[in-house]
């Protein structure tokens, strides 16, 4: 018979309330474009010529020249108002040391991708016995590290 000792109550992550920092529009954007291409094809008929053009234009792969665009439109379909909320910040008060756990709870992660992270090298921890734990201050420093601003990630 297997004795299994008490745990303790893992303690709780306390987390600051977030704040919201920019106010958005998002648009739904509608996009028409008529496209014009010329090639001359050998064919006995009209019908003929169009089903080989037609045949083309079905292959993944399909080369018809150069396209023109002749016209293009524009249309504003929805607006949708957005808006972006900062990241959670870890109160001052609580362990200096969070296990896998509450350390992934903190940052709005699963457990499963911070521990790959911890395996991969990508964020420093302690460990303790055979547990893992991630300080505050390498959380912090964490985010700073990968907080990027615009549109495309920097490498």
């Amino acid at each position: 018979m297997r004795r299994v000792a008490a745990r303790k109550k893992p303690t709780a992550v306390k987390q600051v309330p977030r704040t919201i920092k920019e106010t958005y529009t998002r648009y739904k954007v509608v996009v028409t474009r008529v496209q014009v291409a010329e090639r001359f094809v050998r064919a006995t008929s009209e019908e003929d010529a169009a089903e080989k053009i037609q045949a083309e234009l079905e292959r993944p792969y399909g080369y018809l020249g150069s396209w023109k665009t002749t016209m293009s439109e524009v249309d504003v379909v929805e607006a949708e108002q957005t808006t972006v909320i900062g990241p959670t910040h870890l109160s001052a008060a609580g362990p200096l040391l969070l296990s896998i756990k509450d350390a992934a709870k903190a940052l709005g992660i699963s457990y499963s991708t911070l521990y790959q992270m911890t395996h991969q090298g990508d964020i420093e921890w302690v460990a303790i016995g055979n547990r893992k734990f991630i300080s505050r201050e390498i959380l912090v420093d964490f985010i700073m590290a990968n907080t990027h601003k615009g549109y495309y990630v920097a490498r």
